[in-house]
């Protein structure tokens, strides 16, 4: 599998949000000193085959600044995930990868999907007041282990940094309450769904598949050229994104460790 040129082509764009980011010949370098709990924004993203790329070469571009920014991990992301990289050969040998994440394209819908009954959508561009601790605490239906001082940077780094270049969320609603949402955002005509969340109280009513099509809709509508998410491979959420249209078109390895090793 290959990384899609506008996939890769997103990526260069949304790292380079970062004030503190380096494009590399390989990819991209970034440490954030205001948000140093965050792994994708303290990270090493290996965007093309490059034949002669080793973990010291990684390392040589990545460490100074995960020093200058206090960081206290590694994390490394193979998006051009490539047999013929010596630094994924390498590290794949070191036991340290996270499950591999799907690059997954929406390629047309298996099927018209109308909204289910009781579920409303709406495009929340610019979020009341009130949107932000609902969006905080929403986080932990990723990970119920998020520190307070994550879930604070994780909101400040999309509230910053990503809503001011156009993050956007589909927000699925019941009975006037908010139920889940898909967040998007588009850059160099490319739309990418992020954060895929239903409260539990309203799962098993359709509010993901609803508001991930809302968001692949007005994307679409939008002019951008491609749309895709990541998933987990194997897990759930990526048998329904094919459900939905997604197909497979790459994949993500990722290596994280402590810092300094």
């Amino acid at each position: 599998m290959t990384l899609p040129e506008p996939v890769r082509r997103f990526c260069y764009a949304a790292w380079g949000l970062e004030a503190a980011a380096r494009r590399m010949p390989w990819g991209v370098v970034t440490a954030d000193a205001d948000h140093p709990l965050i792994h994708d924004a303290n990270n090493a993203c290996v965007l093309e085959a490059d034949p002669t790329l080793t973990p010291e070469a990684i390392r040589a571009a990545l460490h100074p600044l995960l020093e200058d920014a206090r960081v206290a991990f590694e994390h490394l992301e193979f998006w051009a995930a490539s047999d013929r990289i010596p630094a994924l050969r390498e590290l794949r040998l070191g036991g340290t990868a996270h499950p591999a994440d799907l690059v997954m394209v929406f390629e047309g819908a298996r099927r018209e999907r109308g909204t289910p009954p009781g579920v409303t959508v709406q495009d929340v561009r610019d979020p009341d007041p009130s949107f932000w601790p609902w969006y905080r605490g929403a986080f932990r239906e990723f990970d119920d282990g998020l520190t307070e001082p994550e879930l604070d940077q994780l909101t400040d780094r999309a509230r910053t940094i990503f809503h001011p270049a156009g993050l956007r969320w589909s927000v699925g609603t019941i009975g006037g309450e908010r139920a889940g949402y898909t967040s998007v955002l588009s850059l160099e005509g490319v739309a990418y769904l992020d954060n895929v969340v239903t409260m539990p109280a309203f799962r098993r009513r359709g509010v993901a598949s609803a508001t991930v099509m809302a968001a692949v809709r007005t994307a679409l509508a939008e002019g951008n050229e491609l749309v895709f998410l990541l998933a987990e491979r194997g897990a759930p959420p990526a048998r329904l994104y094919e459900r939905l249209g997604f197909g497979t078109w790459a994949q993500v390895e990722t290596f994280h460790g402590p810092f300094p090793p």
